[in-house]
């Protein structure tokens, strides 16, 4: 009685001194993906570096068909590693459920405690549009070592106005627009919101930005409340081609070297201060766009957008943005300024600095002044060059909606192949013409039809 009074003695302030203490440990994997075996020796590994929580990536032996039809077994090896080895795991994984009368598959973020006991799990239907009774909004789960942590899935930083500071993210996601892809939108996310987040593809501290280090394993220690320090959330990235048919686009005159100009669409402006040096690549133009509207986020997802940007492109800026392969554009801009009025509510702002390369001597801000009705942000940037896109990227919660879409899964992978006719502008355009048309029609058949009687 005395060994077991004492035990659980020494398990109260082991508990207690965790959570007395200002930061914790979070270790992800180096690659995003691993075999059961080389998990399990993660798992080892993180345990040894006193790891408190290990984001899981996703197994790569096992297809999602295979996954689905064994997520008991797949639940239960995942918790026997937390078990053993005394360590918070958080994984995501797949299964196949019955809905209405049809089987879905639902992704499942699922949180191991020290004892290998679930004490979370956040699910969501495959296609958005699907019914289920699962889990619709993200969940919190706390731990021995005094941490609240939201638990959520990569799309939920965009389409989600969160408030919390610590975060844990797992699963695959895949945006359409280029800014808003995952690892890119990961650290500009944290930047704003000064909050930990801790996912498979890396871990950020807030307003510090990417952190972590180690081979096969990448260990950080975080603060709890968040980093003083500031890190300008520079994110370099491929060439990309992205859809500006929407966008409200007025080219940047390189020769005049210092530009003041407003580009609105509709009532939203953008107010742009631009001075450069360096004539750049033949073919590479600069435009300055603004848009306001609702853009396809993907997977069914249709989410309000305020944007502001500064793009190069090569060939045109009429309907698509097209880099090419251009790797470095040799324009330095000595500054950059972009200022816009949002919403003060159901809104967010996000900066955006998309890069070819690295910038180690840039200055950068990004402030936000709320007054009479609106939220002024404004962005800017010192010697700037490489840039693939600089600018804001404002969310409009208000004018979010889901779409039809029709999803197909098989054994090489997810295949999106989206019908919304429903839902589309340009089809409900077209139903409004062809109703005018019609009408014009009734009416004329109708005079007719009274003359002959």
């Amino acid at each position: 009685m005395g060994c077991l009074i004492n035990t659980v003695i020494v398990f109260l302030l082991v508990g207690l001194t965790k959570s007395s203490t200002h930061t914790y440990k979070a270790g992800i994997a180096s690659s995003t993906q691993c075999r059961f075996d080389a998990c399990a020796q993660l798992v080892q590994n993180a345990a040894k570096a006193n790891v408190d929580i290990l984001v899981l990536p996703i197994p790569e032996d096992i297809s999602r068909s295979i996954q689905t039809d064994n997520f008991d077994e797949t639940v239960k090896v995942i918790s026997g590693l937390a078990k053993d080895n005394k360590i918070y795991i958080v994984s995501h994984l797949r299964e196949k459920v019955r809905c209405q009368e049809k089987t879905e598959t639902i992704r499942s973020n699922l949180v191991f405690d020290r004892q290998g006991s679930v004490i979370s799990i956040y699910r969501k239907p495959l296609d958005p549009t699907a019914t289920c009774n699962v889990t619709a909004t993200e969940t919190t789960f706390v731990t021995d070592f005094g941490v609240t942590f939201g638990l959520l899935m990569p799309e939920d930083l965009v389409l989600r106005n969160l408030q919390g500071k610590n975060y844990v993210v797992a699963g695959e996601w895949g945006s359409e627009i280029p800014a808003l892809a995952a690892p890119q939108f990961f650290k500009s996310w944290a930047f704003t919101t000064n909050a930990n987040l801790v996912t498979s593809s890396g871990i950020f501290s807030g307003k510090a930005g990417e952190t972590g280090h180690g081979t096969g394993l990448v260990v950080a220690e975080l603060k709890k409340d968040g980093e003083d320090s500031i890190s300008a959330p520079f994110t370099t990235t491929s060439p990309y081609t992205e859809d500006l048919s929407q966008y409200i686009i007025r080219p940047l005159d390189l020769a005049s070297q210092n530009v003041r100009k407003t580009v609105c669409h509709g009532q939203f402006c953008c107010q742009f201060h631009v001075k450069t040096s360096g004539p750049g690549p033949q073919g590479l133009y600069f435009g300055l766009a603004a848009f306001e509207g609702v853009r396809h986020y993907g997977c069914g997802q249709h989410i309000g957008t305020q944007e502001c940007a500064l793009l190069p492109c090569v060939g045109s800026l009429k309907s698509s943005c097209d880099i090419g392969s251009i790797n470095n554009t040799n324009i330095i801009f000595d500054e950059i300024s972009i200022t816009a009025n949002f919403k003060p509510e159901e809104s967010a702002q996000f900066p955006i600095i998309l890069l070819t390369d690295t910038l180690p001597n840039s200055q950068f801000r990004f402030d936000s002044k709320h007054g009479n009705n609106t939220n002024q942000v404004t962005v800017k940037l010192y010697d700037g060059q490489n840039l693939l896109n600089f600018g804001i990227y404002g969310r409009d919660f208000s004018k979010d909606y889901v779409g039809k879409a029709v999803i197909y899964d098989n054994n090489d992978g997810l295949t999106y192949k989206i019908y919304e006719y429903i839902n589309s502008d340009e089809v409900l355009e077209f139903c409004d013409y062809v109703w005018i048309r019609l009408r014009v029609l009734i009416f004329v058949v109708s005079i007719y039809v009274l003359e002959m009687m």
